[in-house]
C-alpha cells in the first residue's frame, strides 16, 4: 500500500454518466491484484473531506498505468471530473483490499455485473485471459448508454450478454446465465452490483457446486481498516452454524465468499 501524486494521463467522459480516469502509478499499478480497489483525495473543496474507494478499472500491459471508471452521482465525483485534469495529479493510496479468486486450473467462468459494479470486473476479466481462462460475461445497466466493459469482452472474443431495463424492464441479466449454466460447467462464478443478481449467482454456483464471489460496495474512510467505518456482519463458516462477525469491507474485502454475506 502507497500514497501517491499520480500524473493524470487523461480524465474523459467515458459513456453515459460516466467518467474514465488514467493516472501513471507504476508503483501501485505493477502490484495490484484483480478486485482490489484505491482511494482518492478529493482537492479543493472541504465537502467531500473524506477519500473516495474506486475499483481500478484496467492496468496497462506495462502494469505502469491503471484506469478507473467512476459515475457522475454527487459533489465528490463532480470534482473529481473538474479538478483532476489531463496533465494534473491525484492523490491516491493503493492498492487496497482483498480481490478476487481464480480457483487453480480453472478453464471457464461467468461474471456478473451491475450498473458501476461492472467497474470492478475488468482487471478479473484480463487475468482470467492471460491465464488461459474463457470467461462469460452478463452486464446489465438501467440504460443502454450506461452499459461499460463490453468492448473488453469483445477484445478477447468472450461472449457476452448485455441487459439494461429501459430495452427489457421484465428480465434479468442472470437469466441467460440460468440457462446457459444447465448445459455449460463454470470453475467460478463473480459478481458485483446488485444483491438481488448476486442471489441468483449463489444459486447456480451452489447447483454446480462451484465457488461464488462478490465484490461488496460499501461507503468507506480509510480504507485499510482503522477506522472501522465500513463493517458487515458476514458468516465466518460454510459448514452449517450460523455464526456471524463483523468484518470491515475495505480489509477483509471487498471482494468475499457470496456465502459469508448472503445469510440472513
Amino acid at each position: 500500500m502507497e500514497q501517491i501524486l499520480a500524473p493524470v494521463v487523461f480524465n474523459r467522459h467515458l459513456t453515459g454518466d460516466y467518467w474514465l480516469i488514467e493516472l501513471e502509478a507504476p508503483t501501485i499499478a505493477s502490484t495490484l491484484k484483480p478486485g482490489q480497489f484505491v482511494n482518492f483525495r478529493i482537492e479543493n473543496s472541504m465537502a467531500p473531506y473524506l477519500r473516495r474507494p474506486f475499483s481500478v478499472y484496467r492496468v496497462s500491459q506495462d502494469r505502469r498505468r491503471l484506469q478507473v471508471a467512476y459515475k457522475i452521482v454527487g459533489e465528490g465525483t463532480r470534482l473529481m471530473k473538474e479538478t483532476m485534469p489531463t496533465g494534473g495529479l491525484s492523490d491516491i493510496i493503493g492498492p487496497l483490499g482483498h480481490g478476487f479468486t481464480l480457483p487453480e486450473g480453472a478453464k471457464r467462468i461467468a461474471v456478473v455485473g451491475r450498473g458501476i459494479g461492472i467497474a470492478a470486473l475488468p482487471t478479473l476479466v484480463e487475468h482470467a485471459a492471460n491465464k488461459g481462462v474463457e470467461v462469460h460475461g452478463y452486464l446489465s445497466a438501467r440504460t443502454r448508454d450506461n452499459l461499460v466493459a463490453e468492448d473488453i469482452f469483445q477484445e478477447y472474443d468472450f461472449p457476452v450478454h448485455t441487459h439494461s431495463d429501459q430495452e427489457s424492464p421484465n428480465s434479468l441479466v442472470t437469466d441467460p446465465l440460468k440457462a446457459v449454466s444447465k448445459n455449460t460447467q463454470f470453475d467460478a462464478l463473480y459478481v458485483c452490483g446488485s444483491n438481488r443478481l448476486a442471489k441468483v449467482v449463489h444459486d447456480i454456483a451452489n447447483s454446480q457446486n462451484i465457488p461464488a464471489e462478490i465484490a461488496m460496495e460499501q461507503h468507506m474512510a480509510c480504507g485499510f481498516g482503522d477506522c472501522h467505518g465500513c463493517v458487515i456482519n458476514v458468516k465466518i463458516d460454510n459448514e452449517g452454524t450460523e455464526d456471524t462477525a463483523w468484518r470491515e469491507v475495505c480489509h477483509y474485502g471487498p471482494v468475499f465468499n457470496t456465502w459469508e454475506v448472503l445469510h440472513a
